[in-house]
């Protein structure tokens, strides 16, 4: 009778055991949010150079901040990007609106290389290393590329300073982090 318990006390722990199958990671190596290099030191109007880009426009934001607006040319005038900050040599954010549209206006997300494509990726490009690693990143996880109608996404990348975000509505900023 007493090699009852020892025997059920050795299945018990023999249960508890590691098991051979190596555990599954949370998320797919290949889907883990790249961890970007910024080259900028501040936001100026550097991260928007080369960009197809019409004429600017000043004004000033809700809460009394510069703002400095560019339409993207080939585009419809909701297709914008916007400069904000009281110090050009040190801008709080770099905001814009692209999203490509069919014949009866109906969103079509950003196509390979297209105008919204091309254009986020050379922001990226003009800021951080790496920038179609990133940009690739960004644009599948926030359902641009391909573009799910109807289906919401939201991706980012930071690293201690800036975070850069995008979502489906074609909503991108390049901005400081809050601490």
């Amino acid at each position: 009778m007493k090699a009852f318990p020892i025997l059920l006390s050795a299945l018990l722990l023999a249960a508890c055991g590691k098991s051979e199958a190596p555990a599954e990671p949370a998320q797919n190596a290949a889907e883990a949010a790249p961890k970007p290099a910024f080259k900028v030191k501040y936001i100026d109007n550097n991260a928007i150079a080369g960009l197809d880009l019409g004429q600017s426009s000043e004004g000033k934001t809700n809460d009394g901040k510069k703002q400095i607006s560019y339409l993207i040319n080939g585009l419809s005038e909701q297709n914008v990007i916007q400069l904000i900050g009281n110090h050009p040599n040190d801008l709080e954010v770099i905001s814009g609106k692209c999203m490509e549209t069919g014949d009866k206006g109906e969103p079509l997300g950003w196509t390979e290389n297209g105008k919204c494509h091309a254009l986020f990726a050379k922001l990226v490009g003009n800021i951080a290393e790496d920038g179609g690693k990133l940009t690739s990143y960004l644009l599948s996880h926030a359902a641009l590329q391909p573009y799910q109608a109807g289906k919401s996404g939201y991706a980012a990348v930071q690293n201690g300073r800036y975070i850069l975000e995008l979502d489906s509505e074609g909503m991108f900023y390049f901005r400081r982090r809050h601490y």
